[in-house]
């Protein structure tokens, strides 16, 4: 009786941690990507720009991509007394039609940037198209191109350094991926192992 106590006991206990972790486990580690902000160049005293990429750094399997946002803080002293407005830069995104970014938002109280994805219509597994919706991100050079930003000031910069560096917190607006794994839309871990500032 004692003995068959104890091992319900453990057996419940089992059960709770293992809910648990599933529960928590929603998004998937998954170490063989990088988001990177590269070529951050003043165009001028009142503008600044800067370059996204995405790389697959699994050459073993290919990265398809579903959802891609960014939050980009930039140092408020950066831009001190001026009314800061950002825009994409003209030019082709590596990214497919369905997956360009189409706008990007400055927020002045929480001198946030933000790249917000768009939605692909899912994967249906009675249609039998099994043809990749989401942009196949390359794994050579500096990976696929996202987009480039521009940042726009109606006075010069100040000399404070810009210190730009990805959101992972839900506020203001967190930095997310999320790629096809099984046709299945999986989120993927961001934090500051894999979406880097590169000087």
């Amino acid at each position: 009786m004692k003995n068959s106590l104890v091992i319900g006991l453990l057996m419940l206990a089992f059960v709770i941690t293992t809910n648990k972790s599933f529960s928590q486990s929603n998004k998937v580690i998954d170490p063989a990507f990088n988001l990177t902000i590269q070529q951050i160049i003043l165009t001028s005293d009142k503008t600044l720009e800067f370059d996204l990429y995405l790389k697959n750094l699994d050459k073993k399997q290919p990265f398809e991509l579903a959802l891609l946002q960014a939050c980009i803080l930039i140092n408020p002293a950066f831009y001190e007394g001026g009314e800061i407005t950002v825009s994409l830069v003209e030019g082709k995104s590596d990214l497919n039609e369905t997956q360009k970014p189409q706008a990007v938002i400055f927020s002045k109280e929480t001198h946030a940037i933000k790249l917000p994805s768009r939605t692909l219509k899912p994967y249906s597994k009675n249609t039998g198209d099994d043809k990749p919706r989401g942009t196949i991100i390359s794994d050579k050079g500096q990976g696929t191109f996202v987009c480039r930003i521009k940042i726009s000031n109606t006075i010069a910069f100040t000399k404070a350094p810009v210190n730009l560096a990805f959101n992972f917190s839900k506020q203001p607006y967190p930095t997310m991926i999320s790629r096809y794994i099984e046709y299945m839309n999986t989120p993927l871990i961001c934090n500051e192992q894999n979406c880097i500032v590169k000087k």
